[in-house]
């Protein structure tokens, strides 16, 4: 093997990638698709016609978990064994880190939400209007300054009887600076596909059913949501924030949208079974327990739009791709073929652009509002006569956190301490190898390792 352009990666090290590759196969369905195929993401890369996230995203979501990326190296005192851990690619487009995300994320939100119901509500845009939002993918944030609109005039329901339309109008985020209002909280994650992978933005939100007054300074319930209400305030502020962005400028396209949805735009929440408008009995059967109330939100955020299991059979010789998905209404199973390509371009749109935010936290559990958090916890505590001081928190926080560790992840799910010798003793860490700490131009040494890769393949299979 040429290692001219490795020379800091030891022989024994690089000889391990050949393992990784195998695995692309078995393991790993949609990684060996990507590789079989990086031509095609790379031409559309040099044609301008993909986003240069796409091909960044691929790239670093292929060289994940090989020496590569750069590891950290463990040899054992009492013998000549070692071993190595390759470092993780972090990319949201690969399914291993997305996982770990989630993990990490489900962690820090059970540290600071509120130890009391929560409810789990999702927003979504018309199908007329998700062409525009994908031309532009900026406007997406739109979508969670109307979800984070709605709920704020909700949970405010006299201040915005009191207030003037045209006042609300001309408000960016509704009651941001007024010191009498109802403070809220809410996570807010986006997905831009469905369970068919077709482009679908949408919000999923998570809300307590606990407000704080400014004015009072006190917490009160907030468990019942006027469906009708929450639909058509969605509507409203959606419409008026898509024309403050320059969208809709006819008329005409307005009152369409009005017209086409008179009992609003669609939003799905999960009723309490004597709440009005709800049908379902069954629905919030998670809200009273804050941790499953989290776990269940929190598979939504940190989800990649396709889970490998959801792939039945790839097949090279005829460039197909089995699949199948679950439809939400009736659960149904819908199996697809695809061309390897149409199959690969689905996967792709919804890769997130450079430093967009997929997460986001309004209200108190905003980070700018931790004092108003300090402050509900106070009072929910004098309730409940707990201590949920912000010391606690951080404290539960760190133990959850030490527990998704590599090693502390390895020993609770497998049961395989990765630095433990054959000899049973422990290995000690001599070394980190970080390939890009010299390196200009990451694009260019990524590329020469996939290509590498390539050749390992092909002389495997020629053998």
């Amino acid at each position: 093997m040429d290692t001219t352009y490795y020379s800091n990666i030891p022989i024994e090290a690089l000889s391990l990638l050949d393992r990784d590759v195998r695995n692309f196969d078995f393991n790993h369905p949609i990684k060996n698709i990507f590789f079989d195929n990086m031509e095609y993401i790379r031409k559309l890369d040099a044609s301008g016609k993909a986003r240069p996230c796409i091909l960044d995203n691929v790239e670093r979501s292929l060289l994940c978990h090989t020496c590569y990326l750069g590891f950290d190296q463990f040899e054992c005192t009492d013998c000549d064994n070692w071993n190595i851990i390759p470092h993780s690619c972090h990319s949201r487009f690969c399914n291993a880190c997305g996982v770990k995300y989630a993990k990490q994320l489900a962690a820090k939100a059970t540290s600071f939400c509120l130890d009391c119901p929560h409810r789990h509500i999702v927003f979504t845009i018309p199908e007329e209007l998700r062409n525009w939002f994908r031309q532009d993918r900026t406007r997406l944030n739109l979508l969670f300054v109307a979800s984070r609109n709605t709920i704020s005039i909700l949970t405010n329901k006299s201040l915005a009887d009191k207030l003037k339309k045209k006042k609300l109008s001309d408000t960016h985020y509704i009651f941001k600076d007024i010191p009498v209002r109802n403070e809220f909280g809410m996570i807010a994650t986006i997905h831009t596909f469905g369970r068919d992978l077709k482009w679908n933005p949408h919000i999923h939100c998570l809300i307590p059913e606990l407000i704080y007054s400014f004015k009072k300074d006190k917490i009160k319930t907030f468990h019942h949501f006027n469906f009708t209400k929450l639909r058509k305030t969605f509507q409203f502020e959606f419409i008026r924030l898509i024309q403050e962005a320059g969208g809709l400028k006819k008329t005409e396209e307005k009152n369409r949208l009005y017209k086409d949805h008179p009992k609003g735009f669609y939003v799905y929440a999960k009723f309490k079974s004597n709440d009005n408008d709800s049908n379902d009995a069954s629905s919030n059967k998670n809200s009273k327990d804050i941790q499953g109330c989290v776990n269940y939100f929190i598979r939504y955020a940190g989800r990649p739009a396709m889970a490998e299991n959801r792939i039945t059979e790839y097949n090279k010789e005829s460039k197909t791709v089995s699949w199948f998905y679950n439809d939400h209404k009736d659960e149904k199973r819908h199996d697809v073929t695809d061309n390897v390509i149409d199959f690969i371009n689905r996967l792709i749109i919804h890769i997130p652009d450079y430093h967009f935010l997929t997460t986001r936290y309004y209200g108190f559990y905003a980070n700018a509002s931790k004092k108003t958090l300090d402050k509900v916890h106070a009072l929910l505590g004098i309730k409940k006569n707990k201590d949920y001081s912000r010391e606690k928190r951080t404290k539960a926080l760190k133990n959850k956190l030490n527990k998704l560790k590599y090693r502390t992840h390895l020993i609770d799910s497998f049961n395989r301490d990765p630095i433990q010798c054959k000899c049973k003793a422990t290995m000690q860490y001599t070394y980190t190898y970080n390939p890009f700490k010299d390196k200009r131009n990451d694009r260019t040494y990524r590329k020469r390792c996939i290509d590498e890769m390539h050749k390992m393949r092909l002389r495997r299979r020629s053998t």
